[in-house]
């Protein structure tokens, strides 16, 4: 027993040393490990840190570029704008001496302005005319070569100052001239760039230079390395210091970065960044120290690391800080998808959106033409309607972006309950005849007149289970059922109302119904689901509850399915004078076409690269007597503008050589077209481009596809047009017995022969301009001629020969 006894208390020691070992060494591995985790993660995150405070630094010279930057640039705006005017553009300096010398006083800005001939030769607004030549100067030869620029600084010659000559060619009217008859420019001192240069700092003794294209300093502390009047400043690539001299490669090679190098005998960072708009260069000279001393905190930590325990808190510490920078990577990264998502929709909206502009565009034009056929009206009606409708489902797919990012609201109003039914029974009545199926409409009888509700949110939840249902349906019926649940008596009732969606098509199984909500899942047969996007439930579902409901579904295979939602809605009393404060148009419920305005013709520039949105604004406009001049972009649209001085300009965003934006700029700083009324009309979805546009300069904006009496309400709006209408038959037979006492004037045979040609040809667009040629001749002509404008805008031939011949006969 005694032996048995010590041979199990060996068996416990060597098992209980075979643990401790064991123990050991998984301490000692946990430890090693550990440690050399530990070593690793700290310079991992001195470097992330380092990278961080190095960025904070260059975010400082960042700072101080686009402040010179921005100011260079509204100077050579401003340089631009002088040399269009026609005072510049005359080369007279008696006559712009004046002008410009104004002008200096007006910007406070400049130091002078300058206009130089080809020749070199030049008069300025503080020597007049001066008998130097400035023909070797690099920015006169670019600007009489075409090209804007901005000089590096020099010392005048007439003035001893330093300064920079912002310089840009003077181009002549005569199109046929293809080179610059001048160069403009306007000089502007130091100063202000040695001001923003010498307000960068980055802790104490730390200070900023600035280089030219020629390494030479334009700002510096140490004066010796500065131009005078006797010594030209010299070439930082050329001197002995190294390291400066590699800087200043590098900055005259427009590079960037942020490096440690030794400066002036110490370890220095040298973060520095080149101008875009000038060929210059601006660096910030930081002491080590003032970046990596906080570092210290860090690197203390490391030394004290000696210990197990210490090096464990340190991991924990280290891998705690790295999950959470972690975490914020991956939030940025899911923001950055999200936005990325939001973009692509937006942009494939946008393309979307261009070929429906050109389709509704065209059926609008085509609706309102007198000579289409009643039979052809009908199939352009449908074109016009599934066009809207499909205009609408883009609109809708975009929805799903807001709803998960919380940004879509409801924006109720009030409505004619009845009318908006009907609307939406209209459309899937269509479809289901299409589909060979039967459509079943049945409304409550106390269903309320009017209510208050997001007109737009509801009917996209009742056309997407409507349009779902007589999708899956074959054979059988679809049935819209509403009726009024709760009629709580108040002053103003508001009404409980269930919405139901019965189908006899094939039903949906018990696996599927707890998918058919989510987003991008389609469920049924694989023809069907090829129909659709798969985010319509999705929507639907959301949007509803966000009403405050909820959508349930019964369903049975092979014998259909039903989808209800029950919703509270307010009542709306005054629902009439609503819509007509929305409607807002003195022609929207008028049944006559409008066929011209009163008075003058206006010119009106279109702006847009599509040729398909520039043909419906042009075929829309022309026939009720607009002249109407295309452009295709930003450019060519700005200078059709400075030339023809249009009444109207409507302009598209998304442009190249020059966008809409920048279009809108160039036009608000053009002096003799700076009040031009301007239209933006775009596909694009975003709020932001339409509140940027107007805050730009637009004056009004048109969402495309263009909806023809929004256009026309705009045009009455901002031109002050008075709309003349197509007369019935019997109004037209009043107003020429009317006019039948009033003698008209007629012009010669001759031209009444033009006319009576013009006329037999559809030539309706050429007669006008004669009866406005033929008022401004003599006023006696007027009354014929504002008779002949009426009748050449009702686009009927046999009126205006019957009118033309009759004058015609009595005349000869």
């Amino acid at each position: 027993m005694i032996q048995q006894n010590s041979s199990l208390s060996t068996s416990d020691k060597e098992n209980h040393h075979s643990r401790n070992l064991l123990i050991r060494f998984i301490l000692g591995g946990t430890t090693l490990v550990v440690s050399i985790s530990a070593y690793f993660s700290y310079q991992a995150t001195r470097n992330m840190m380092l990278k961080d405070l190095r960025q904070s630094a260059f975010l400082e010279v960042q700072r101080g570029s686009a402040e010179i930057e921005e100011w260079l640039h509204v100077r050579q705006v401003e340089v631009q704008t002088l040399a269009n005017t026609s005072t510049v553009r005359s080369l007279n300096w008696s006559v712009a001496e004046p002008y410009l010398k104004a002008e200096v006083k007006r910007i406070n800005e400049f130091f002078l302005f300058q206009i130089a001939n080809p020749d070199g030769s030049y008069s300025n607004t503080k020597v007049g005319r001066a008998n130097k030549n400035i023909q070797d100067r690099d920015y006169f030869q670019k600007a009489i070569a075409g090209k804007s620029n901005i000089s590096d600084p020099f010392i005048s010659r007439s003035t001893g100052i330093p300064l920079i000559a912002i310089s840009t060619p003077i181009w002549s009217n005569s199109a046929s001239s293809n080179s610059p008859i001048g160069a403009f420019q306007g000089n502007v001192r130091v100063d202000h760039i040695a001001e923003v240069v010498n307000s960068l700092h980055y802790g104490t003794n730390s200070y900023a230079f600035a280089l030219n294209s020629q390494g030479q300093a334009i700002v510096h502390p140490n004066s010796t390395l500065m131009s005078t009047v006797e010594k030209p400043a010299p070439s930082l690539v050329k001197i002995g210091d190294r390291n400066l001299n590699a800087i200043a490669q590098r900055m005259v090679n427009k590079q960037q970065g942020i490096e440690l190098m030794e400066i002036d005998g110490t370890k220095k960072y040298v973060a520095y960044l080149p101008l875009q708009g000038a060929n210059w260069s601006v660096a910030l000279v930081i002491p080590r120290q003032n970046i990596e001393s906080r570092l210290q905190f860090l690197d203390l930590i490391a030394l004290i690391v000696g210990g197990l325990t210490v090096t464990m808190i340190t991991v924990l510490w280290q891998v705690q800080a790295f999950e959470q920078r972690e975490l914020k990577k991956s939030k940025a990264a899911a923001d950055t998808a999200n936005h990325a998502k939001s973009e692509f929709l937006a942009n494939m909206s946008h393309e979307l959106r261009t070929p429906l502009n050109g389709i509704l565009g065209c059926a609008q034009i085509l609706l309102r033409s007198p000579a289409l056929p009643n039979k052809e009206q009908y199939h352009v009606n449908i074109i016009e309607q599934c066009g809207s409708h499909l205009l609408t489902l883009i609109n809708d797919i975009l929805d799903l972006s807001k709803i998960e990012a919380k940004k879509l609201e409801l924006h109720p109003d009030d409505v004619h309950f009845p009318s908006f039914l009907q609307g939406i029974v209209e459309i899937c009545q269509i479809r289901a005849k299409q589909k060979g199926i039967l459509f079943v409409y049945k409304p409550a009888l106390n269903l309320p007149t009017g209510i208050h509700v997001d007109v737009k949110r509801l009917r996209q939840v009742l056309l997407n289970l409507l349009g779902n249902a007589i999708k899956f349906t074959d054979k059988g019926q679809v049935t819209f059922n509403i009726e009024v649940i709760d009629q709580p008596p108040s002053d103003r009732q508001k009404y409980r109302l269930r919405c139901t969606v019965e189908d006899t098509g094939i039903g949906i199984t018990p696996a599927e119904l707890s998918k058919i909500f989510l987003p991008f899942e389609q469920v049924g047969e694989k023809k069907r689901q090829a129909e659709g996007t798969g985010l319509g439930l999705a929507i639907t579902q959301q949007l509803v509850q966000m009403m405050g409901s909820d959508i349930h579904v019964q369903s049975q295979i092979g014998q259909g399915s039903s989808f209800s939602f029950e919703l509270e809605i307010p009542e709306a009393a005054d629902w009439v004078q609503s819509a007509m404060s929305t409607t807002g148009y003195a022609y929207a419920s008028s049944e006559e076409q409008i066929i011209g305005f009163e008075g003058s013709p206006y010119t009106i520039l279109m702006v847009d690269d599509r040729w398909e949105n520039r043909t419906v604004i042009t075929n829309l406009l022309q026939p009720l007597g607009f002249n109407v001049v295309e452009a295709n972009n930003g450019k060519e649209g700005l200078e059709i503008a400075i030339a023809l001085k249009p009444d109207l300009i409507i302009t598209d965003l998304l442009m190249p050589e020059m966008d809409g934006f920048e279009l809108i700029k160039h036009l608000r700083h053009t002096p003799e077209i700076k009040d031009v009324l301007i239209i933006v009309s775009s596909a694009s979805v975003f709020e932001a481009d339409k509140h940027r546009s107007l805050q730009a300069g637009g004056n009004a904006f048109l969402s495309k596809p263009i909806n023809v009496d929004e256009l026309l309400h705009q045009l009455e709006k901002y031109l002050n047009l008075v709309w003349i209408y197509k007369q019935s038959q019997p109004d037209r037979e009043k107003a020429q017995e009317a006019s039948e006492p009033a003698q008209l004037t007629p012009p010669s045979p001759q031209i009444l022969q033009e006319l009576v040609t013009l006329a037999s040809k559809g030539n309706f667009n050429a007669i006008l301009k004669w009866a406005d040629q033929l008022e401004e001749t003599d006023t006696t002509f007027a009354p014929f001629a504002n008779e002949l404008r009426q009748l050449a805008r009702q686009f009927d031939e046999d009126l205006i020969l019957n009118f033309l011949t009759q004058y015609a006969v009595e005349t000869v």
